[in-house]
C-alpha cells in the first residue's frame, strides 16, 4: 500500500531540474492542460448540459466550495514546506556560531591539547562542506562527521582541569560542544524531511478538480482560454512554490553551507599550518 503512494522518484526528478526550467514546466502543464479541454472537451459537456439552465452559477457555487478546501491545503503545504526549510537554516546557522565559538574557547587550553581540538574542529568543518553537502543533495547521511565528533569530546573529556579557570572553560566548551552536536541532529533531519507522497497525490486530484470546473464553464471561448489560463498559471506557480521547498537540503533552491564557509574563513584559515 505504502508504494501506491511513493513519489520520490518524482520529487528527485523534480529536484535535478533547475528551478527557472521548473517554474516553466508546472505552470505550462496546467496550462496547457487547460486549453486543451476548453478546446476539445468543452463542446462535450456542452452537449451535456445544454439542457441545465444557470450552468455558470451552479459552477461557481461548486467552485466556491472546493476553492476553499483545496486553497486551505495549498496554503499548508506551503507554509510547512517552508517552516521547515527555515528550521533548518537555523539549524545550520547555530551549529557553525557554534563550532567558532568552541574553536575559541579552546584556544585558552593548554597545549598540545589546544592544537589538537583546534585541528580537529577544523577537520570537522570541512568535512561538513565538502563531503556532507554533496551526500545531503542527493538524499544521504555519512557518519563520518559522527566520528570526528566523538573524537573532538574524547579529546575535551581528557583535559584535567588543575584550577578553577580551567574547570570553567572545560564546562563552556562540553556546553558548545552539546549545542553543536544538537544542530547537527536538526541539520540532519532535514535531508529526508518532505511532505507525505498521500498529500501529493491529494494535490494532484484537485488540480484536475480544479481544471474540470474550468472546463464546466460556460462563456465566450477567447474569455474562456484567458481566465482559464491565468488561474491555471498560478496554480502552477503555488505547486513550484511547495516542490522547490519541499526538501530543504536537496534541489536548486535549498539550504546552502554558506555559514561554514563564512566561518571558517573569518575564524579557522588563518590558523592552518
Amino acid at each position: 500500500m505504502m508504494q501506491l503512494f511513493d513519489m520520490g522518484w518524482l520529487m528527485e526528478w523534480m529536484n535535478a531540474v533547475p528551478t527557472a526550467r521548473l517554474a516553466f514546466i508546472c505552470s505550462a502543464v496546467l496550462v496547457l492542460a487547460t486549453w486543451f479541454g476548453i478546446i476539445f472537451i468543452k463542446p462535450f459537456f456542452r452537449l451535456w448540459l445544454r439542457r441545465q439552465s444557470g450552468v455558470n452559477d451552479l459552477v461557481n457555487y461548486t467552485s466556491a466550495g472546493f476553492s476553499l478546501f483545496y486553497g486551505l491545503l495549498l496554503g499548508l503545504l506551503s507554509v510547512a514546506a517552508f517552516t521547515n526549510a527555515s528550521n533548518i537554516e537555523s539549524a545550520v546557522d547555530r551549529e557553525a556560531s557554534r563550532i567558532a565559538s568552541l574553536y575559541r574557547t579552546v584556544g585558552s587550553y593548554p597545549e598540545p591539547l589546544r592544537s589538537e581540538v583546534q585541528y580537529l574542529l577544523r577537520d570537522y568543518t570541512q568535512y561538513v562542506m565538502n563531503k556532507d553537502w554533496p551526500a545531503h543533495s542527493q538524499g544521504k547521511i555519512w557518519n563520518g562527521g559522527d566520528l570526528r565528533l566523538q573524537i573532538i569530546q574524547q579529546k575535551l573529556l581528557s583535559l584535567q582541569p588543575v584550577n578553577h579557570t580551567e574547570n570553567l572553560l572545560q564546562e563552556q566548551s562540553l556546553k558548545y560542544f552539546g549545542d553543536i552536536d544538537d544542530a547537527r541532529q536538526h541539520r540532519l533531519t532535514g535531508v529526508n524531511t518532505a511532505i507525505p507522497g498521500v498529500l501529493w497525490y491529494v494535490v494532484a486530484i484537485g488540480a484536475l478538480i480544479n481544471i474540470l470546473l474550468i472546463w464546466m464553464l460556460d462563456m465566450r471561448f477567447t474569455l474562456h482560454m484567458i481566465l482559464g489560463g491565468i488561474i491555471s498559471f498560478f496554480l502552477g506557480v503555488m505547486i513550484f512554490l511547495i516542490v522547490v521547498m519541499d526538501r530543504p537540503l536537496q534541489g536548486t533552491v535549498s539550504v546552502t553551507s554558506d555559514a561554514y564557509k563564512v566561518m571558517y574563513g573569518l575564524v579557522m584559515q588563518w590558523d592552518e599550518s
